[in-house]
């Protein structure tokens, strides 16, 4: 069964368009923030037939993930056999080298913290990440980090939005830290039964950033790991309103701010909220404020 995974995985991260997903990642996903945490990527990369490279160094972190073929990696005077399923990472002011590969098929993301706008508590995490000695991981093909690093490429060949890209990168690079260095207390993911009001939150971020999508409860569901009986329920529980109301008042909050604000018309305002018809539009909204849209822009348009 693990083998057959490790085939799937390996056929996904092939058929996938690496250079497109890779310039959508560059533009949507170079500053990743998140609770008391700011990363800034200088770069994410994908080659499926890697060159040698000089002995050099980065002020920066570098991760790397071997998806096939195989090499050599140099650090401190030692080499490292690179081969599929191999994690390993360049620390900061380290030199280091790749170098003899036959069919060497690298995923790497580079990246450092802004500590300006990162707590004490999460540097101390990655500069755990930056002086600790476990820097090579073999034999790592199962770890639930490639899947989350092929899901991100995915979601960057479909151009999904930066909000997306930047959660999903945000969610891989603390996922490889704590592979590195042990999952520490401050990163343990409290039961979702004791932490109601911190996942809707996040879902209702998500919501108001993604509104001219659908947004179906299942899809949004499965973005955060739980299933949509629960999330209906949690969302019920917390917020006293369902799902489907707090969406639908959502695009009627950001249609009304459209409506005031620009000279739009009322029906590319209505697809840009993700309503699918601006008759369905017309009549949410009236069912909202009491009022049509035309009314409701003659009384407020600024």
């Amino acid at each position: 069964m693990l083998l057959k995974l490790g085939i799937c995985l390996l056929k996904g991260f092939c058929l996938m368009n690496l250079s497109k997903a890779i310039r959508s990642l560059q533009r949507g996903a170079n500053l990743c923030e998140g609770k008391d945490l700011s990363i800034r990527v200088h770069y994410w990369g994908a080659d499926r037939r890697h060159v040698d490279t000089p002995l050099h160094k980065h002020s920066f972190f570098e991760i790397c993930y071997v998806v096939d073929g195989r090499g050599l990696y140099f650090e401190n005077g030692q080499d490292f056999l690179l081969g599929k399923g191999t994690f390993f990472f360049s620390r900061p002011n380290q030199l280091h080298k790749i170098y003899e590969g036959k069919n060497l098929y690298l995923l790497w993301v580079a990246f450092e913290i802004e500590k300006e706008n990162t707590s004490r508590e999460q540097q101390l995490l990655f500069s755990e990440l930056a002086s600790g000695q476990n820097f090579y991981l073999p034999n790592s093909e199962n770890e639930p980090m490639v899947s989350l690093w092929k899901s991100l490429i995915k979601h960057a060949e479909q151009q999904f939005s930066p909000e997306v890209l930047k959660m999903l990168s945000l969610s891989l690079i603390l996922s490889l830290q704590s592979l590195f260095c042990g999952v520490n207390e401050t990163q343990k993911i409290q039961p979702l039964y004791d932490n109601k009001g911190k996942i809707i939150e996040q879902v209702q971020r998500f919501i108001q950033d993604n509104l001219s999508q659908p947004l179906p409860l299942n899809e949004v569901a499965r973005f955060f790991h739980i299933s949509p009986r629960h999330l209906s329920r949690l969302f019920s529980e917390t917020t006293g309103i369902s799902y489907t109301s707090f969406v639908r008042q959502e695009r009627v909050r950001e249609a009304s701010k459209k409506i005031r604000s620009t000279n739009r018309s009322i029906t590319s305002i209505a697809y840009e909220c993700g309503f699918t018809s601006v008759h369905y539009f017309c009549r949410v909204f009236l069912q909202e404020t009491s009022i049509t849209p035309a009314e409701y822009r003659r009384r407020n348009q600024v």
